[in-house]
Parts: C-alpha cells; sequence; structure tokens
C-alpha cells in the first residue's frame, strides 16, 4: 500500500475582516499518496488557493488563520510549526507554482539569480557558487530554456516561458511535494499542452507527488491520479479519476461542470453552464451549499447538510444518494 505523504483532516480556513468573517474552506478532508498527484477542481472562490497557502502556511497574516483541522506532511502536522521550521520546508520539501507567473517573479532580478537564490537558501550540502551556478543552467534546461539565458530579466520571456521558469524555481531543489496553482490558465491552448507534458515528464522524472489546482477538468483527466472537487469551500466529490470519469454517479456540481466541457465529438450539442453563482462565504446558505444553484434540489437539501456516499474510494457529499453506505457530512 503506498504511504500518504500529505494528509488534510477536516481543515478549516477563515478570513476575519473589520467588516466580516469569510468562511473560506470548511472542514475539508483529504490525502496524497507518494508519486500520487490530486487535481484539486472547482469554480473561482471555491477555496482552492486558499487551501494550498494553508499547507504553506503562507495565509495572509493579519487576516487568514486556521480554525481547526491538521495538516499531516509525512506525519507531522504543519500547523505546529514554528515560522522558522516552516521556511526549512517551504522550497526544499513542499513548493508551489503560482497562478501568475508574471507577478511570481521579481521584474528587477535576472531568472538564474532568482532560482539561485532558492538553492542558497536551502544549500545544505555547502555547495559552491560555482556548483550553484551550474545547478541553475540544468534546471533551465531541465525546463526547455538555454542556459546562456539564465542572465535575461523576466520581461524578456514570452509567457510560457516566465511559466516555466516559475517551475524551474519550484522544482530547484527537488521537493517532494509541489503544489501547481493552475499553472496554465494565463497560456494559450499550444503552450498549455507543452508545459502540462513537461510537468508530467518532470513529475515522473523527479518522483514528486503534487496536487494540481485547476477548474480544468481536460487538465485533470491528463495530470491526476485522483480528484476533489470543490465547492463553497468544502469537498463535495472525490475519488480515483476513474470513478470521477467513468463512474456512473456524480454529484450535480460534477456533473454541471462536464456539461460545461465543449465536446467535439458532438458539435451540435449547447454547453449548459450552471446557472447562478458561488454563494457568499460571508452568509452560506443553510443545508447543502450547492442547493440555490441545484436542478435536483429537494426539500431535505435547503435545512440539513449531505450525508456522504462512499464506495471504495468515490465519496459524494449529496442526499440524492441517501444514507446507504453514507456518514452525517453536516
Amino acid at each position: 500500500m503506498a504511504d500518504k505523504l500529505l494528509e488534510v483532516k477536516n481543515l478549516s480556513v477563515i478570513y476575519k475582516t473589520d467588516e466580516a468573517i469569510y468562511r473560506a474552506v470548511n472542514n475539508i478532508s483529504f490525502d496524497v499518496d507518494e508519486r500520487e498527484t490530486l487535481g484539486l477542481v472547482g469554480e473561482t472562490g471555491a477555496g482552492k488557493t486558499t487551501t494550498a497557502l494553508s499547507i504553506l502556511q503562507l495565509l495572509p497574516g493579519r487576516t487568514g488563520r486556521t480554525t481547526g483541522g491538521e495538516i499531516l506532511f509525512r506525519g507531522e502536522d504543519l500547523l505546529n510549526k514554528t515560522k522558522a521550521e516552516m521556511r526549512k520546508i517551504r522550497g526544499a520539501q513542499i513548493s508551489m507554482i503560482f497562478q501568475d507567473p508574471m507577478t511570481a517573479l521579481n521584474p528587477i532580478i535576472t531568472v538564474g539569480d532568482q532560482i539561485k537564490e532558492s538553492l542558497e537558501i536551502h544549500n545544505d550540502a555547502g555547495l559552491s557558487a560555482d556548483a550553484l551556478d551550474k545547478r541553475v543552467e540544468e534546471l533551465m534546461e531541465m525546463v526547455g530554456i538555454q542556459a546562456r539565458r539564465k542572465n535575461e530579466y523576466p520581461h524578456q520571456f514570452s509567457g510560457g516561458m516566465k511559466q516555466r521558469v516559475v517551475i524551474a524555481l519550484a522544482l530547484a531543489c527537488n521537493p517532494a511535494f509541489l503544489i501547481a496553482d493552475e499553472p496554465t490558465t494565463a497560456l494559450d491552448v499550444t503552450i498549455q499542452a507543452q508545459v502540462l507534458r513537461m510537468m508530467e515528464d518532470l513529475k515522473t522524472q523527479l518522483g514528486t507527488s503534487m496536487i494540481m489546482i485547476t477548474h480544468d477538468l481536460g487538465v485533470v483527466a491528463q495530470t491526476c491520479d485522483k480528484v476533489a472537487v470543490m465547492y463553497a469551500g468544502e469537498i463535495v466529490e472525490k475519488g480515483r479519476i476513474e470513478d470521477i470519469f467513468s463512474g456512473d454517479i456524480h454529484h450535480p456540481y460534477t456533473k454541471g461542470l462536464f456539461n460545461s466541457i465543449p465536446d467535439l465529438e458532438v458539435m451540435a450539442r449547447r454547453l449548459t453552464p450552471i446557472d447562478g453563482l458561488m454563494p457568499d462565504p460571508t452568509d452560506l446558505p443553510a443545508g447543502c451549499k450547492f442547493h440555490p444553484r441545484c436542478t435536483q434540489c429537494m426539500d431535505i437539501c435547503r435545512t440539513e447538510g449531505p450525508t456522504v456516499y462512499i464506495s471504495g474510494q468515490h465519496q459524494i457529499a449529496c442526499h440524492l444518494y441517501g444514507t446507504a453506505g453514507g456518514e452525517n457530512h453536516g
């Protein structure tokens, strides 16, 4: 049986301001095994990025806070780590590819020096300056950028090349765990395919585990071993990739996401968007959080949190499937 590298248990996160409390993540649980990729899927505002920032303890200091749960990495709870301990873990053991390469890179520092800085911070082996420079060149070549460009600045690179630099930066210290937050959102489809293929090759080469955060189920199908679908700060469905893409039953929200994907084999089929908007995190609805947008809503959905239907590793939080094999999710 594979070892669980990361376990998130009953995690809850809020953003607190003078005006309101935003309940961004509400009692979620999932795990990622060694050499496995989990797809974290959902619309903007579902809580995906907040979950990632919680793992790395990068929530905004004045407003963001974890209010419950555990984040176990190799059996140790990251929520109990000091700031100094987390600085040693970030980059070296857990790294993140941020959503926007345009803002993830410092515009006044060469890309080579930015990669080198990460290596210097975690230079436990005491490598010389020349050895660090050689490692920078190896990393750039590994992501498909000529090493001679290490002395150039971010503005001299295209969007796709910037994303490759950010990936090289994230992989600099060979982390065991990588969080990729919408790594292809700002790229055109051709470059998206190249970046995804490169990430998959690097994952295989380095043996890295990964969380792939995206709203694109097509990306999930290409890269992930299992999937967790998030809505309004909750995980409404999770399972192996075959459960989500080939299974017979799904959460209505997951069905809505699939219906929003173009089908090239059925050109006449119109896309079916999900009506309505994500609920206000300061005023979440009672019962199932999806019920105001659900075409299959029942009376119980408006008042009671859904039970969880469980079949093997496939779990669906929905009243449609009754209590068979289920547990209370409310």
